[in-house]
């Protein structure tokens, strides 16, 4: 297992950083303009790999019948109406709280956030076909799901970090730490959906709704802000993750008198 999570890594990074850093590399001396064709071809090149990575390494290393799986999970949209509720309520709640602290300031009108959906699909949404629908269940073997989200919201941040680095991008003007408790607080959310749920095609939404929302309601990056939205998402983990436990007990209770 531990060579399978390397080996997803290695992929995922290399054909995401070799992009991200040759725009870098390009817009830093002023070779290229972020917002051109190339520069953006680039851009999403590097944003797709996770989902890329993983779903050839599925193709070579799985049986035909766990890689037909996997495919079906991916886009597979049947689920019951509850859990869409609460994909679309969660990540709302989770860019609009910080308004009520000062962290995010409303720009546009909220139904923009669903015109924006299937663009941020493929801009943002397509990498949790590697991060939660091979990694975090990979690392879960091993590791508890609060570890596991851990690791997997700290390699998601540090992931991004190229994009720091090119002229232009909307990360130039974020904090990175500010980023990092971010990145940590939305795997804890995706978790809990990803628990429930086994579905990786609902995490795709829920992270294409936070990119939506994020162009309604834009985030200051100030840590502050940042540690309040990872104690939301805690706590609503914390809470699914005593339902669960209280759920399993009342089953062994009724299996075994």
């Amino acid at each position: 297992m531990g060579k399978a999570i390397g080996r997803f890594l290695f992929y995922t990074f290399s054909l995401s950083w070799i992009p991200w850093g040759s725009l870098a590399f390009l817009t830093q001396f002023n070779l290229l303009k972020f917002g051109t064709t190339l520069s953006i071809i680039l851009f999403i090149l590097g944003g797709i790999a996770p989902g890329i990575s993983e779903i050839w390494l599925k193709k070579k290393y799985s049986s035909k019948e766990d890689f037909k799986l996997f495919i079906s999970n991916i886009k597979n949209p049947r689920h019951p109406l509850a859990w869409y509720l609460f994909t679309v309520g969660l990540a709302f709640v989770a860019c609009f709280l910080p308004t009520l602290w000062g962290g995010a300031t409303m720009e546009k009108p909220l139904y923009l956030a669903f015109i924006y959906l299937p663009m941020m699909i493929i801009g943002g949404g397509l990498e949790e076909i590697g991060w939660r629908g091979y990694l975090q269940p990979a690392l879960q073997k091993r590791w508890s799901s609060f570890t596991s989200t851990l690791m997997v919201g700290g390699i998601w941040a540090i992931w991004h970090l190229p994009l720091w680095f090119i002229v232009g991008s909307n990360q130039t003007s974020m904090n990175f730490l500010w980023f990092t408790l971010i990145a940590l607080a939305l795997s804890f959310l995706m978790t809990v959906i990803y628990q429930y749920t086994k579905s990786i095609f609902l995490c795709i939404i829920f992270h294409a709704l936070i990119n939506s929302f994020w162009e309604v309601y834009i985030p200051k990056s100030n840590v502050s802000s940042g540690l309040l939205t990872l104690v939301f998402a805690l706590i609503i983990f914390i809470a699914f993750e005593v339902y669960q436990k209280k759920n399993i007990a009342k089953r062994h209770h009724f299996l075994h008198g």
